[in-house]
Parts: C-alpha cells; structure tokens; sequence
C-alpha cells in the first residue's frame, strides 16, 4: 500500500535541510583518497559514522612483550611471532593438560549503570593443529562462570569467537574474562585481536587497537593502553579531487553512483589532469562515487566531513 512519502507533493520530505547549526559545524573529519578507477563505477567513500568503541585490553594484539595483564590458569602463556592475525604477534597458550578449563583470564571491576551496562568480550583462536578446543567466557573474581560462547573447535585458521554478559545496575565487582580449553587437551592454541567492552547497548563491534589508522587511537602508550574508535563521516561537506591520467576522463558523482560522461551522467566532469573542489558546503550522506572512461585512472586528494548532523 503506498504510504506518505509516495505521494509527489510531500518531496520536501525527500531532501534534507541541515540547521544554521549544523551547516557550520567545523570540518573534522577527513579521508585522504589515492586509488584508481575504471569504467566501473566505484565508491571512493560511502558515509558512515561507524561504530564508536573502546577497548580496555591494553595489548590487544601483543605487539608488546608485556603480558602481564593477562594471567595463566593451567597453562604457560607467551608472546608468539609463529601465528599472528593482526601485526606480527599473537598469545601462545600452551595447556598443562590435568584438566578442562585450562588458559588465561584478563580482570577489571565493573560497576552497572541504570540504563544497562555489558561486558562485550572477543577475540580470534588458531590452534598448532586442527584439535581441540576452547571458548570465551565471563567469570566472577573467583572464577565461577556466568556465561560463556559455545564451544569452538580449533582450525589451523584464526576464527573470532564472543560472549556478552549484563551486569548489576551499580554493583561494582571484579569479573573475569577467560579464554580456555573446553575439555582436557594438549593442544597448543594462539589468540589474538583480543577486546574487551563495557556497552550500554550490548552490541559486538569489529576489533579496535590504536594502530589501524584514522579515527583510531591509543588513550595512552601506544599497545600498552586502552584504545578507541571515534565516530566517522555522517555527512560530506567538502572535497577536493584530482584526474591524475594524462588523456583519460573520469566523472565524480555525489550521493548517487556515477555513470560514464555524456548528456545523460550523474557524474561531474572531470578531464584529464583536472581537479574539482567544492567552495561551499555541501551535504552528502551516502556516497561519493566515481568512474572513469579507461582502466587505470588515478583519482586522488581529499574529502571533509563531520560526525554529526
């Protein structure tokens, strides 16, 4: 059934005005743009804000040698370079084998917040081999568990594995987080990516550390503090893009996605060596979209946002 936004006359519905306020935010937000393109048309930005997050693990891909955050339970624990999902570096956890339950835990207190607060834990495990097991789980100081993922089976592949648990409004006690072997084994398993949140909304989000490029950062020494990821683009209000070729065309489109030069583009124009920037605010909130009449065409420079508005 058609609803409001079918009928013609409601277009003012389509468009978005930005208030006075928001139309003069500062521009502090930024993608640098260096890639090449053909007669396929390409994104060389779709707008997002992203997901803002903070990971409390402070050596989350063990670049450090500085292990001492997390603790061995029933097992030996090392920095290894033989397995790394991220850098160069992973933990080694090497079981004892007595037992079930055999790995590390990573501590700190938290305290419930009156609109809800989470423990959002996980990370990435390869086994030396293709056996045995383990999982993530969230344990109390004494090492109770109070919930944990299912049980994964060890590959000769890093797979992420998670668990969230919601803790008591205003309570402040320790937990745990605890990575271990599932039944008693020997086999020697590698975790990496590790990240640990306190979230309102209990969601999982995608691994930060401070080293993955803009609009991430350590809060302090660089992987041996916590980290973030601060909000992205939400709106496009400048660029600043160049036609690198020497004789090919390419067009740049705004919120749509381009298509090759003639009467009937969405694209702009661009000749060769030309460079187009925008002198005045614009409002783009999905894309800025580019294609080209030629493989190989180097697009390059800059485009400005905001986080919000």
């Amino acid at each position: 059934m058609p609803t409001s936004e079918h009928f013609p006359e409601n277009w003012p519905e389509w468009e978005i005005d930005p208030s006075t306020r928001t139309s003069v935010h500062v521009w502090n937000k930024y993608v640098p743009i260096d890639t090449t393109v053909g007669t396929t048309a390409v994104d060389l930005l779709t707008v997002s804000r992203g997901e803002p997050a903070v990971n409390l693990i402070k050596n989350p891909s063990i670049e450090h040698a500085t292990i001492t955050e997390f603790t061995a339970s029933g097992s030996a624990i090392s920095q290894s370079s033989a397995q790394a999902a991220h850098g160069s570096n992973s933990l080694l956890v090497n079981p004892a084998n007595s037992a079930a339950g055999e790995g590390f835990y990573w501590s700190d207190k938290f305290a419930g917040h009156t609109e809800g607060t989470f423990i959002v834990a996980s990370c990435e495990v390869r086994g030396a081999s293709a056996s045995g097991d383990v999982k993530i789980a969230i344990q109390d100081s004494a090492g109770v568990e109070l919930a944990a993922s299912a049980t994964h089976s060890l590959s000769t592949s890093f797979t992420r594995i998670s668990i969230k648990y919601e803790i008591a409004e205003r309570l402040a006690a320790t937990y745990r987080v605890a990575v271990t072997t599932v039944t008693q084994h020997n086999i020697d398993f590698y975790v990496d990516k590790i990240m640990v949140e306190q979230r309102r909304d209990g969601n999982l989000t995608d691994y930060v550390d401070g080293a993955q490029g803009i609009n991430y950062e350590w809060i302090g020494t660089a992987n041996l503090s916590e980290s973030k990821r601060r909000p992205g683009i939400s709106a496009v209000r400048g660029l600043k893009l160049k036609n690198g070729h020497g004789s090919q065309t390419a067009n740049i489109a705004i919120d749509t996605d381009a298509t090759a030069a003639g009467t009937t583009s969405t694209g702009i124009l661009l000749k060769a060596g030309e460079t187009i920037e925008t002198t005045w605010p614009i409002d783009a909130r999905v894309k800025i979209s580019a294609i080209a009449s030629g493989s190989g065409t180097q697009i390059y420079g800059v485009i400005w946002g905001v986080h919000g508005g």
